[in-house]
């Protein structure tokens, strides 16, 4: 029978979580599997040669190394965003009697009592785990299947006990990260500045950001196609791509700007220099994803790729001096910009989209940032 305070804080914590998060779950875990079992494809496909189809990507879920990691992703992501549900209830006032009745037990039964938490808040996962525990038997693949059910123990596991470390704490005690711990004594030049911000309060929103761009690498959307011509547009595609996908960042360095950084519109700051101070920023912010480009393609292709992958983020930084309201009205504006971009790459421009987004985001830039509310 289960200890009466586990059973709280699986009702607490647990049920609230899915209560919360059930859009996410179903975005995650229903479809990915169901995607196996009502694929379609294109064309007329006699009824055997489906269910063989249906069959082969099944069997893929368990026996490739790629779609595993893909699955070790998105759990970790997913537990993640728990950890951060947990704690934040934690912190809720309502929530002050944990801090009296279930430390009241001993460590190790607070520890398994978090741990049922956890295992419960992942039950979506552990169900995934056994279709393809499933699937393995059935076809001889044991590693994959096995190593998932670790990796989802250790997952529980390690959740368990930063529950058990936070529940423990005093009530008015906060902690640091340790990266922003580890650097109070350095000294914090602004380019570097909002990334200490991500540091301390964007790490989900940064790690979904560089999952998606490692996604866009691992596809190999850059080599689909063979002509050296065609090859830098699919290579132009991807960088415009991984641009993209960092425009939730921007959209938060922007706010950051405004809200916290509001006094610096009265330093005799020139445009260049805040421009320049921008484009560092950038940098920084996509310094992996610049390494890639340097050591995936010759000299001869980065001349144009890496210049044009700063300049397509610089371009979504002005954007939101123009449009700087709400994430609502900010979406929209990029995603038709940048649907225009990709189709100008595909017919040939790769090379005069760097000059006219360049000078796009230096008027954007211009115009807006001293005439911010």
């Amino acid at each position: 029978m289960k200890h009466p305070v586990t059973i709280l804080l699986t009702r607490v914590f647990s049920y609230g979580f899915y209560k919360v998060h059930a859009g996410l779950l179903l975005f995650l875990f229903v479809t990915f599997v169901s995607y196996a079992f009502f694929i379609n494809t294109a064309g007329d496909i006699p009824p055997g040669a489906m269910a063989y189809f249906q069959q082969l990507i099944t069997i893929t879920l368990v026996s490739n190394p790629f779609i595993l990691l893909l699955f070790f992703i998105t759990c970790l992501l997913y537990n993640i965003k728990s950890w951060q549900y947990v704690l934040s209830q934690l912190s809720a006032p309502e929530q002050q009697f944990i801090f009296y009745s279930a430390n009241a037990m001993r460590p190790e039964k607070q520890f398994f009592s978090w741990f049922c938490v956890q295992l419960h808040i992942n039950i979506p996962a552990f169900a995934y785990a056994f279709f393809a525990l499933f699937i393995g038997i059935l076809w001889q693949h044991y590693l994959l299947p096995v190593l998932l059910f670790i990796y989802l123990f250790l997952l529980t596991a390690a959740g368990a006990l930063i529950c058990f470390r936070q529940a423990n704490r005093f009530t008015g005690q906060s902690s640091s990260p340790a990266l922003l711990w580890l650097s109070r004594q350095w000294k914090k030049p602004l380019p570097a500045i909002f990334l200490y911000h991500i540091a301390a309060r964007h790490k989900l929103s940064y790690a979904i950001t560089k999952a998606l761009t490692a996604l866009i690498i691992g596809t190999g959307l850059f080599r689909l196609l063979e002509n050296p011509q065609r090859d830098l547009r699919a290579a132009g595609a991807s960088v415009l791509f991984i641009a993209l996908t960092h425009g939730v960042l921007i959209f938060r360095e922007h706010h950051f700007e405004r809200h916290y950084l509001r006094f610096m519109r009265n330093f005799p700051y020139s445009i260049p220099r805040v421009y320049l101070s921008s484009v560092l920023t950038h940098v920084l912010l996509l310094l992996p994803e610049l390494t890639w480009l340097l050591l995936a393609f010759p000299p001869a292709m980065n001349v144009i790729l890496v210049p044009s992958l700063i300049v397509y983020v610089q371009l979504l930084r002005s954007i939101c001096y123009r449009y700087p309201v709400n994430m609502r009205s900010y979406l929209p504006v990029i995603f038709l910009l940048y649907g225009l971009l990709f189709w100008c790459i595909m017919f040939g421009g790769v090379y005069w989209l760097f000059p006219c987004c360049f000078i796009a985001s230096v008027l954007f830039t211009a115009r807006g940032y001293y005439r911010q509310e």
